[in-house]
């Protein structure tokens, strides 16, 4: 049975989605991708992830077509290693970071430039954040990066709710502000989302909209999910991203990707039976 998957693009985040908040990928998702790949179709992330902290992750599972990252803000492709699409942040970014610094001096700063993350204010958060994600920070210039493709902010929820709420006060310089989890708030270049860099890796693939499926976890996932004809989440996801979501699958830790590998499998026989 080749034929049920052919010509289809699948989309899954990684955090929580793909893996499990320790780390760990359920072998049915590896099993499962690999075979979606086997049979001809392309399987690819879209995570907040930096370039270094998707490659192993593309790595492991083989994927074979570009992966998004940064939230939206890149399209990059691991096997020629190189970015095939970006969308920078607004040079004025930089004036929102020294306003952070300034009234929020506990919390940690991440700026996403290229393949590489500059760290602009360190705390236990950014110290766990790079150890988790297999990336090592480099110290921030006195100059901030040109062309970052995001800025992550980490601190307790409580304490982000209130820097989201001094960020939304500022008058807004062309970026957009998402909670990728709730230790984690980022700012990236207006109008950026998962959801529109899968229209245009969808246009760079050649594949039509209606055969692109993906699968996330979380409110940064929230476009993505609107804006695929067959969307899925894990079961653990938020109740408000769940009802983003087409379809509910099993619980990350027990292969959410697989089941929903499996779902596309049994949708497209019976389309072609």
């Amino acid at each position: 049975m080749t034929q049920p998957y052919r010509n289809l693009l699948l989309i899954s985040d990684i955090d929580g989605t793909f893996i499990t908040g320790q780390g760990h990928i359920p072998e049915r998702n590896l099993t499962a991708a690999r075979d979606f790949m086997a049979r001809g179709c392309l399987f690819a992330f879209a995570t907040g992830r930096s370039v270094a902290g998707t490659a192993r992750y593309a790595r492991a599972a083989g994927v074979n077509a570009p992966c998004i990252v940064c939230n939206g803000g890149g399209i990059y492709d691991f096997a020629e290693d190189k970015m095939l699409w970006h969308r920078p942040m607004p040079a004025s970014y930089g004036e929102v970071v020294d306003l952070v610094k300034e009234h929020f001096p506990d919390v940690g700063i991440e700026i996403y430039a290229g393949s590489a993350v500059y760290c602009a204010n360190k705390n236990d958060y950014t110290a766990q954040h790079a150890a988790s994600q297999g990336f090592s920070p480099e110290n921030c210039p006195d100059r901030y990066p040109e062309g970052a493709s995001k800025v992550l902010f980490s601190a307790s929820h409580e304490r982000l709710l209130e820097l989201a709420a001094f960020v939304d006060s500022l008058e807004n310089g062309g970026w957009e502000s998402v909670f990728s989890s709730p230790v984690y708030y980022e700012l990236l270049p207006q109008g950026i989302s998962k959801g529109l860099a899968i229209g245009i890796l969808a246009d760079l693939l050649g594949i039509e909209k209606e055969n692109v499926a993906c699968i996330g976890d979380y409110y940064n996932d929230l476009e993505m999910l609107a804006s695929c004809p067959v969307s899925a989440v894990p079961a653990e996801a938020p109740e408000d991203v769940r009802k983003a979501a087409k379809i509910t699958l099993g619980p990350c830790e027990n292969g959410a990707v697989a089941d929903l590998i499996e779902y596309l499998g049994r949708k497209r026989t019976a389309r072609i039976g």
